[in-house]
């Protein structure tokens, strides 16, 4: 679960967030442009480390459930999620040796969590499970995105991220 070193980060993170994925991702496709490997964004959920598979059945039962309910039904099925630990959604790209080859068992694959990379582009010296600060070089004085230092850090990290894991593969 992301925690901020303060409600300044928090609310700094909100203004970020989004812009950073729209440049990870940009810089995802500009970088495997160039590269002989096939790029598969795949849709994750995550749950909190101390959700228990019933939790988890719970809340999809329960989820399940609300897409057809009654107003009245719905208040009380929200309730009850409000009480369950609830899943984020996480996106994760595959990477898979030759563009325009098979997918076979031999194949060379690497893996990358957007999200992660994401969080590394808006804060200073992002690390898991530990509060987040927003990288105060991405505003400019008044507060505002700096686009150009947005885009050069997410084109570097990015680069860096697929580098390495292809390397790794």
């Amino acid at each position: 679960m992301l925690t901020f070193a303060s409600p300044t980060d928090e609310a700094q993170a909100a203004q970020l967030m989004q812009p950073c994925l729209i440049r990870v991702v940009d810089n995802i496709r500009k970088h495997t442009e160039t590269l002989d490997w096939r790029t598969d964004y795949l849709e994750q959920v995550r749950w909190p480390g101390d959700a228990t598979p019933e939790q988890r059945q719970r809340v999809r039962d329960l989820a399940a459930r609300l897409a057809a309910a009654s107003p009245e039904e719905e208040q009380a099925l929200r309730q009850q999620l409000s009480q369950l630990p609830a899943p984020a959604p996480g996106y994760e790209l595959r990477l898979t040796e030759g563009a325009g080859g098979a997918d076979t068992p031999d194949s060379r694959r690497a893996t990358l969590d957007v999200w992660e990379l994401c969080f590394r582009v808006c804060f200073t010296d992002y690390r898991p499970q530990q509060p987040a600060a927003v990288d105060p070089t991405l505003l400019d004085a008044d507060g505002e995105i700096d686009w150009l230092a947005l885009d050069e850090k997410a084109k570097t990290l990015v680069e860096e991220a697929i580098d390495r894991a292809i390397a790794a593969a």
